[in-house]
């Protein structure tokens, strides 16, 4: 009894420790990684994995890295993304996904990593920290084996400068692989007085100018964005953390438009220098620009009377934005950016037309007994004589002017065969709160063939269509 009380005692307190590691690894604060992503996204040294609503780019920086993503992210932080990506697969692998062969082989080439064994990289494993750190050091010039063992370079690393204090080196996080590459760039290369850094500005990998905007100081970016020829400055406003500045550029061959920019100030979690271009979607000025007592939030409207798309980063056909008004709200220490949309309904005559006509097909000559309205549908429940089964009813949707699907659009609706000759009565009818979700249920005895004896419930997803059935009793 003791002894199973022991082992209980023990799995216990496994599970707080293990629990309580993984909410400290939760909730760390990584604004100050992302800033740092920034800077090295602005040298083409580190990458997101897309971009969010509002055009910014998704770092994805409080996950582990996995071993080619982290061979990836060296590769790039040396300048090299560019050629490995071009690179047809010179290494000896068998479990490298596609996307990742030119980088592996460039790394395997250079003599940046190896596999786990003969034939396979690991590829999915997880990147520790001090394989990454292993990394770095490779592309210092340091050798595994003669300046460190690749197990336990922390030493090497600390000496040489790569391993800021708030990296956690047991829950390495795609946000510690982006403080040691800026760590990095800063150190030198083994036996000479010559950065990293430097050494990717003399191969043209980096531009000084670059560079320097991408450690610049608030004054310095403030600076430059009022060195444009193009530019007048319209507006600003002014917080412990950075200023907002509205801006009118004009006499380029693209034409007028205004600009929206942020900079950070050394206050900001995401330190200073940056310039953070604010959604803008019509190049206008915004609408009800507003700074909060506190100088945290910066809150400003857009209006767009009709649909408009403009240029993405990682999307070709661009984003597009529906007619309506968009409430951006900017928290100027981090830089985020959320919004809050309210659409405007357009409906053309042709839509109204149709969906008239959908309705009037529908109520011809049949008895409508139940009629159910959302903002995106009409639901009709009907009932007509037939000569060979004396009546038959049917649930169709109608879709609106306004909705996600074409107006005038339909959608019949399963009734089940109650018994051999009666269609079930559909009960409960109902859309969920917010207008998305319509659900009913039928009841069978199961003399039809086609129908276990039961009540059926029916979720229709009024977005796509789609429809999900549920035996319920």
């Amino acid at each position: 009894m003791r002894g199973k009380m022991r082992a209980g005692l023990s799995l216990l307190l496994c599970l707080v420790l293990c629990l309580g590691a993984a909410g400290a690894a939760g909730s760390r604060d990584l604004t100050n990684q992302e800033g740092q992503a920034m800077r090295l996204e602005r040298l083409g040294l580190f990458l997101g994995v897309g971009e969010d609503e509002n055009g910014f780019t998704d770092f994805d920086l409080d996950r582990a890295p996995s071993r080619e993503e982290a061979v990836t992210m060296l590769v790039r932080a040396l300048g090299k993304g560019t050629e490995a990506a071009e690179m047809g697969k010179t290494h000896p692998f068998t479990d490298v996904p596609a996307w990742a062969d030119g980088y592996v082989s460039y790394a395997y080439d250079q003599g940046l990593t190896k596999g786990t064994s003969d034939t396979t990289f690991g590829a999915g494993d997880t990147a520790t920290g001090a394989m990454y750190v292993t990394f770095m050091l490779r592309a210092l010039n340091y050798v595994d084996g003669e300046d460190f063992t690749w197990d336990d370079p922390w030493a090497l690393a600390e000496d040489c400068g790569i391993v800021p204090e708030r990296v956690d080196r047991e829950t390495f996080l795609r946000a510690d692989a982006v403080d040691v590459t800026a760590a990095a760039l800063f150190a030198k290369l083994k036996g000479t007085d010559a950065t990293l850094a430097q050494k990717l500005i003399e191969e043209g990998a980096v531009s000084q100018a670059a560079y320097d905007q991408a450690f610049q100081t608030y004054e310095v970016a403030v600076a430059g964005i009022a060195g444009n020829d193009f530019y007048r400055e319209e507006e600003r406003w002014e917080s412990d953390y950075g200023t907002v500045v509205l801006g009118l550029v004009s006499g380029l061959p693209s034409g007028n438009g205004y600009t929206f920019q942020l900079v950070t100030k050394p206050a900001a979690a995401v330190g200073e220098g940056l310039i953070i271009d604010l959604p803008l979607p019509n190049k206008v000025a915004p609408e009800e620009p507003a700074l909060s007592a506190d100088g945290q939030t910066f809150t400003y409207s857009v209006y767009l009377e009709e649909t408009v798309t403009v240029s993405s980063k990682t999307d070709l056909e661009g984003v597009t934005y529906q007619a309506g008004t968009y409430t951006y709200m900017v928290d100027l220490r981090s830089g985020k950016v959320t919004r809050d949309i309210r659409l405007t309904e357009v409906t053309t005559e042709a839509e109204q037309a149709a969906y008239d006509a959908a309705i009037a097909q529908r109520i011809q000559g049949v008895t409508v007994l139940e009629r159910l309205e959302s903002d995106y549908c009409t639901v009709l429940y009907t009932s007509a004589a037939s000569d060979s089964r004396g009546e038959f009813r049917s649930l169709t949707l109608v879709y609106k002017p306004g909705s996600p699907r074409t107006a005038g659009e339909t959608l019949g609706l399963e009734l089940p065969m109650a018994s051999d000759t009666t269609q079930a009565v559909p009960e409960g009818m109902a859309f969920r709160d917010d207008g998305d979700v319509f659900s009913y249920t039928c009841t069978v005895d199961g003399s039809a063939e086609s129908w276990e004896a039961g009540t059926y419930r029916f979720t229709v997803h009024l977005h796509d269509g789609g429809v999900e059935m549920e035996f319920v009793s």
